[in-house]
């Protein structure tokens, strides 16, 4: 955990291993570390001993990460391994609700933390809309206007890419009415494809397996390319082509299964239980707004008050979201 214990020295620092070899290493010592200046204690001196796995990166970001499924095992679970470490380091921008690993122990600044970034190659997305590819949902508040979309108000930490391959989302938090998103749900949702949340509860494939099962995990890849949004390449099971009264076994309908995907949790559909959305795929265009969810989240015509009034069309909700005043209702 981390806080407990010392620096192990089983491992010399300074020793070359293999890229997935380095990552484990450096998440050990990182729950064995003790103490304040992480960058300059743990995360510089790793880089500098261990820069095989900058190197693989940019050499993988170079040849262009290919977004069709196949890619190899060692190159999943290499990027399986950095993300575990990612989501240890993350917890130095996320609010404490009961659940981490004593993320206190986790000293790092947000200039620090996109030091070690770029040093392994990584780069910063912006995205100055709320976008489900490149946004997790961090922070919540209920608009009073049911058919007001998602507005960001908060980054936490940086959306991370491997040239054109989503490496980490962008902590966020966001204001959104009822038919995108509800409080209940998002407060107690929990996220999939994530090693740890400090703020929330997290699932991913390594979970209930061995100390070194769980590290042959393959990291889940998504992509923007070719003007596409594409979740999950590497799975088959592809939503786009289901039709819309599709079921799977965990009873969710197509619309679920997307919602779940493509946030990696729950934030509209109200669902108890453990699912299992691994299997998944998806591909939608990069302008996706998730505008069926509006329709069924919201009032009834009559009833509520400001936009929502009236039956919500879809030519109606896209000028909503483009620009309208709520506090003189639809926009003409």
């Amino acid at each position: 955990m981390l806080g407990a214990g010392h620096a192990r020295d089983a491992i010399p620092v300074s020793e070359t291993l293999s890229e997935w070899g380095a990552c484990r290493l450096l998440f050990q010592r990182l729950l064995d570390f003790e103490g304040r200046d992480l960058y300059a204690r743990v995360l510089r001196p790793w880089l500098r001993a261990q820069p095989q796995v900058g190197d693989w990166l940019r050499a993988l970001a170079a040849s262009g990460p290919d977004p069709t499924p196949g890619a190899s095992h060692e190159t999943l679970w290499n990027l399986y391994a950095l993300s575990r470490i990612n989501d240890l380091l993350l917890q130095a921008f996320q609010p404490e609700r009961g659940f981490g690993f004593k993320a206190d122990a986790i000293d790092l600044s947000r200039a620090e933390y996109l030091a070690f970034a770029e040093a392994l190659g990584l780069s910063v997305a912006q995205r100055p809309r709320f976008s489900p590819f490149h946004h997790e949902i961090v922070g919540f508040e209920q608009s009073p206007y049911p058919a007001a979309p998602a507005t960001l108000r908060r980054e936490r930490w940086p959306c991370l890419m491997l040239g054109t391959m989503l490496f980490s989302r962008a902590g966020v938090d966001i204001v959104a009415g009822v038919g995108f998103a509800r409080a209940e749900t998002v407060e107690r949702a929990p996220l999939y494809w994530a090693f740890v949340r400090r703020h929330r509860v997290a699932h991913d494939l390594s979970h209930g397996w061995g100390s070194n099962s769980q590290w042959s995990t393959e990291f889940r890849r998504d992509f923007h390319v070719d003007g596409e949004f594409r979740f999950n390449v590497d799975e088959l099971r592809r939503l786009d082509r289901l039709g819309e009264r599709a079921v799977d076994e965990d009873g969710l309908s197509r619309r679920e299964r997307i919602e779940l995907l493509t946030h990696r949790m729950f934030v509209l559909s109200e669902r108890d239980g453990e699912m299992y959305p691994y299997d998944d795929s998806y591909a939608c265009a990069d302008d996706f707004q998730p505008a069926p969810m509006f329709a069924a989240a919201l009032p009834a015509p009559g009833e509520g008050e400001g936009p929502a009034t009236e039956p919500p069309t879809l030519p109606w909700l896209r000028r909503w979201r483009i620009g309208s005043d709520p506090e003189r209702g639809r926009s003409g």
